[in-house]
């Protein structure tokens, strides 16, 4: 099992616990963490000299007193003393676009005999190097009304308010780029609906919507990630046309790229997560909504110095673009394969669409009244959506002929067509058709195929010889229509009655009189 990953403001309410007097099993019910680690942090306060009976130090030194407990090498200083004066040649050795930190390491052992372990190379560089040869960077300053950036980041545990349980949850973050204005609002699942759900309800409280909105790249805004030409999610892209804004994913493995709404998931964790409690997560929703306009809006940005929500009020909200007049349909959209029978499974009602697709991908957009089939967006198909599971939607003209020939040529057609070929075609296909019409169709069906070949007339003939001599078998209407017997006479050939012979009772009447009772 992957070990969790335990965050910053976590460690510091460890450290407030303890201080406060808590126990190690209560510390450990309360945060989730092992004793084992409780115990390695306890230690490491102790040994730093902090007691429970004196003030806790400020927030900047318990930082950096977690971050000496974790990595207490990287605050030793003898084995940076060490490499201090090969400082020069290391940088040149790093110039090589080959050289790797355990080659540097293994140099320095050939060339200069030097006994430092690969780790201590490895913090060195990291912290006396390569800060030294980071890239500039530049801040990009966007119009009011141009950008703003989303993003979802894991909080933890909240209380589902439809069962009562515990579950996993994370905050849906849009920041505005331009007056910092924020919108929060706790999930539980990360899904396409929920995605957009959440974009429509941050326009409503934003009354407007940006020009741009810059995302990460996960599958519910992005199915095929790429720099210059991504590929979006169907569902978002009927957003974007709908509210008339452009979505610009970022690069892959790119945080910095958004980096205004990456920095503000550890400011939700930090001041709407860690040392509160919530009965659901619609008072969570509720207290953020405050926050987001009351709290951290009101409070001076770190970068602007200036009030976001004041900004935005002032400045920024008469600059987006307003909300169309017409309220967004909220489609599903599903990749689906139409199958042999010329069908394909959506919401567990199945769908035909035309055979020359058959075992093709396609993508299913469904509303509440319709469905569409679309073939590399073309549509291909419309249905109306079924109101509950396994309802069929067929259209016969989706098969090809040949299949759709069996479904076509009802019982009551093929009467129909019959008594046009004649009285007495009509009367053999009825006849036919009389007893288990379903399993006969076919049978009837091969009669009305022999007018092709055969002809009209010649068909009614055969049919009045087959009625006369009451055979109504397939087979033998071919044998007439092949032997030409349907030029011969229709009347089947009559026999003399056989003679009834004359006769008497044996016994007299009276014997068979029935007047006794039976035992």
């Amino acid at each position: 099992m992957a070990r969790r990953k335990i965050y910053m403001n976590e460690y510091l309410e460890l450290i407030y616990q303890w201080h406060k007097g808590r126990t190690e099993r209560g510390i450990r019910d309360s945060l989730g963490m092992s004793r084992k680690t409780i115990r390695k942090y306890i230690h490491g306060l102790k040994e730093s000299g902090i007691r429970r009976d004196q003030p806790l130090p400020p927030r900047e030194e318990l930082v950096q007193l977690v971050a000496l407990i974790q990595n207490p090498a990287v605050f030793s200083q003898p084995a940076l003393a060490k490499l201090e004066p090969y400082n020069e040649q290391i940088k040149t050795w790093l110039e090589d676009s080959n050289m790797t930190i355990q080659q540097v390491s293994r140099l320095l052992r050939e060339h200069h005999e030097l006994d430092v372990s690969y780790m201590s190379v490895y913090r060195y560089i990291r912290s006396r190097i390569e800060p030294q040869s980071k890239p500039v960077t530049v801040r990009l300053h966007t119009p009011a009304g141009q950008q703003a950036q989303v993003d979802f980041g894991y909080v933890g545990l909240m209380v589902d308010p439809e069962t009562g349980k515990e579950r996993k949850a994370w905050a849906f973050i849009m920041i505005l780029s331009y007056s910092r204005h924020r919108f929060v609002r706790f999930v539980f699942r990360q899904d396409s609906r929920t995605w957009i759900d959440c974009h429509l309800r941050a326009f409503n409280f934003l009354q407007g919507c940006p020009q741009t909105i810059l995302l990460d790249n996960l599958k519910s805004g992005v199915l095929k990630p790429d720099l210059y030409d991504p590929t979006l999610n169907p569902a978002y892209s009927d957003l974007e046309r709908h509210f008339g804004f452009v979505a610009d994913p970022a690069k892959v493995r790119m945080p910095r790229h958004k980096g205004k709404v990456e920095r503000q998931v550890s400011v939700v964790r930090q001041q709407l997560i860690a040392g509160r409690s919530y009965r659901n997560l619609d008072e969570a929703n509720e207290y953020a909504l405050d926050w987001c306009r009351n709290q951290i809006g009101l409070r001076k940005h770190g970068t602007t110095q200036r009030k976001p929500y004041e900004v935005f009020r002032e400045e920024e909200a008469a600059q987006l673009p307003a909300l169309p007049q017409e309220p967004f349909e909220l489609a599903e959209w599903k990749p689906c394969r139409i199958h042999w029978d010329c069908h394909l499974i959506f919401d567990r009602s199945y769908y035909s669409a035309p055979y020359r697709y058959c075992e093709q991908e396609v993508w299913v957009r469904a509303d509440q009244k319709l469905v569409r089939i679309y073939l590399d967006h073309r549509l291909i198909k419309t249905h109306l959506r079924a109101d509950q599971p396994g309802t069929w939607r067929t259209d016969e003209r989706d098969y090809p002929a040949d299949k759709r020939a069996f479904l076509e040529k009802t019982p009551d057609w093929c009467r129909r067509r019959a008594f046009e070929l004649g009285d007495h075609v009509g009367q053999y296909v009825n006849r036919v058709l009389g007893d288990h019409t379903m399993r006969n169709l076919r049978k009837a069906q091969a009669v009305l195929r022999l007018a092709d070949k055969w002809g009209q007339e010649t068909l009614e003939l055969a049919c009045q010889r087959a009625i006369s001599f009451h055979n109504f078998r397939v087979k033998s209407l071919r044998q007439i229509l092949e032997k030409g017997l349907w030029r011969a006479s229709c009347s089947p050939q009559t026999r003399e009655p056989a003679k009834v012979l004359q006769g008497r009772f044996t016994r007299p009447a009276d014997y068979f009189a029935q007047n006794q009772e039976a035992l």
